[in-house]
């Protein structure tokens, strides 16, 4: 199983912090979004709909996120493995 950012973000919804924060926002926000017929990477495509949103503290937000993610990510494939 690979964890996907959206899954990991949408389980973040609860949390009381800057990270909780922007889940809930995004969980509003429209964010579909067209993936290139080339190999997926994962953090262009979220970092660009952050961007896009450009609303203020969302991309400290996201980076922070996505730096708990990746190591979410790794402890599910070690758990994997």
């Amino acid at each position: 199983m690979i964890l996907r950012f959206e899954e990991w973000l949408n389980n973040q919804q609860y949390r009381e912090d800057l990270i909780g924060d922007f889940a809930r926002v995004l969980d509003k926000e429209d964010i579909r979004h067209k993936f290139s017929r080339h190999k997926s990477d994962e953090h262009k495509n979220w970092a660009d709909i952050v961007s896009r949103i450009n609303e203020p503290g969302h991309i400290p937000a996201f980076n922070d996120a996505w730096q708990e993610f990746l190591l979410a990510k790794q402890v599910a494939k070690d758990s994997w493995d």
